[in-house]
């Protein structure tokens, strides 16, 4: 017995050691996003959005952000600091776990661009002590963060306090109204299955509005009619004068009011990489590049109010089909070139690192939803914004499942690093909602015999099987081979008059 418990002491004593030894491993590992990272810093991009939830989990939809290119792998192996936590939530304060899940693809994104900035400008010695050693990374990776947090704080506080650019937002969303509402009422049901390259490349969206039906059906009235089309070219004329006045106006002023708001926010940011322990060449290219990111992401926010988004019917039966539309006015284009001449004024040490980041004029929508919603691609994913054009992505929607199922819509800007093209997405969704899709019972029980026949039948002949062989077969058989028992005479009357 005391040999036992000896044994059983020592076994104990080498589990605990283990466990101390595994643990300071773990405070040991990671992606290092501060001087002093330990385990109690870290957790995964899933529990920080699923434990700040306020729309339900991001589990079910982590597939499909992996498939659209939203993250590059599954949230539950991305590993995130606490502080990079808190600043995805402020980020996304709609509380959506998609649009949380795109803040951590473009978190992760920017701070290795600034990060790589901090180290081209000062050429990897990004403390400024002279010498390139494991603290350059370990500064570079604390003040990446830092820059990051301060640059998109400068641009969130401004927004707030509706100063952003005086005024330009609402004249850049106002442009594009009368045309987007054109285009939502406009009926196109044989369109939403094929291309229309004609649609994208007209300049003038007063032709898809044009009324003129009575032109086709009646000869009389010439005159009315033509005074109709009249009427109607000349408002259209007028609206997209209008139009174009309130573009060249907000382009102006976003030009004079934009390039201030990024001086702020390099400034902030540079300040920021500096509490951290950057030298002033690391921290000024950080600057300066983290105040590109955040401008170019209220860029694309503002390119929201140039879209506008058809949503089928919240009320479908099973296995019936919908259609969406998406719609981006030409003047998407005006936001995208506003910003260029932002990043090209930029001043001040490390200017060069400004260009750290280019947003092109390539769109792409994320359409998002469970396996209860089939969707299907009827235009190409990914689209040019053109300055005299609409862009258009239909999708036909199929309601495969019964139940109420999530439809999101995301939209995703392409931006041009020294690494190539990656996708930066907007963290607001263009459209969230649920779509309810109800069947009758009879139609359950059908689609559910139809769709498992093939494993029903041998249960259905199993069980039949075991009904008849021992409740009809073998009773028969029985009956059949029972030996006849052999006929009692004793009592039979007998004829003796031949004895």
């Amino acid at each position: 017995m005391r040999l036992y418990f000896d044994k059983s002491l020592k076994a104990v004593g080498l589990a605990a050691t283990v466990a101390i030894v595994g643990v300071s491993s773990l405070a040991c590992a990671g992606p290092a996003q501060g001087n002093k990272v330990t385990a109690d810093d870290l957790l995964t991009a899933e529990h920080c959005i699923d434990t700040n939830a306020t729309k339900g989990s991001v589990e079910p939809f982590e597939d499909a952000l992996v498939a659209e290119g939203i993250v590059d792998t599954n949230l539950d192996k991305i590993s995130i600091t606490h502080g990079m936590c808190d600043e995805i939530i402020e980020r996304t304060p709609g509380g959506s776990p998609v649009e949380r899940a795109a803040a951590v693809g473009n978190l992760t994104q920017e701070l290795e661009i600034i990060k790589k900035s901090m180290e081209d400008a000062a050429d990897k010695d990004v403390n400024g002590d002279g010498r390139v050693n494991a603290e350059d990374t370990k500064i570079a990776s604390a003040a990446s963060y830092a820059a990051s947090h301060a640059a998109q704080e400068t641009v969130r506080r401004a927004a707030e306090q509706g100063s952003t650019d005086g005024g330009v937002i609402g004249a850049l969303n106002a442009v594009p109204a009368a045309y987007l509402t054109q285009q939502q009422t406009t009926s196109v049901p044989s369109e939403q299955t094929t291309s229309v390259p004609s649609e994208q490349t007209t300049s003038v969206p007063s032709e898809q509005t044009t009324s003129v039906p009575s032109e086709q059906t009646t000869s009389a009235a010439p005159a009315s009619a033509s005074a109709n089309a009249s009427a109607s070219a000349n408002a259209s004329a007028s609206a997209n004068a209008s139009a174009s006045a309130n573009a060249a106006e907000a382009e102006a002023e976003a030009q004079s009011a934009g390039l201030p708001l990024r001086e702020e926010a390099q400034t902030n940011a540079s300040s920021a990489a500096r509490e951290k322990g950057a030298g002033s060449e690391a921290a000024a290219g950080g600057g300066q590049c983290a105040a590109t990111v955040a401008v170019s992401d209220r860029t694309l926010q503002l390119q929201k109010g140039t879209m506008g988004f058809k949503a089928p019917a919240k009320e479908m039966h099973w296995k019936d089909q919908d259609r969406a539309q998406l719609v981006v006015a030409q003047k998407a284009w005006g936001p995208i070139e506003q910003l260029k001449q932002v990043v090209e004024q930029a001043k001040g040490t490390g200017k060069v690192e400004a260009q750290c980041l280019h947003l092109g004029r390539q769109m792409e929508p994320k359409i998002i939803s469970e396996d209860g919603i089939d969707i299907t691609w009827y235009d190409a994913r990914k689209q040019e914004v053109l300055q005299d054009a609409s862009i258009t992505w239909r999708w036909g929607i199929d309601a495969s499942e019964i139940g109420r199922h999530p439809l999101i819509l995301n939209v995703t800007g392409y931006v041009y690093t020294s690494e190539g093209e990656s996708p930066r997405h907007v963290y607001d969704s263009l459209y969230e909602d649920y779509i309810n899709v109800s069947a009758t019972r009879w139609e359950v029980f059908t689609a559910f015999v139809a769709d498992r026949w093939s494993v029903l039948v041998p249960i259905f002949l199993t069980i039949l099987t075991a009904i008849i062989i021992p409740f009809v077969i073998v009773p028969w058989w029985r009956r059949r081979h029972q030996p006849r028992e052999p006929r009692d005479t004793s009592s039979a009357p007998r004829d003796d008059r031949w004895i």
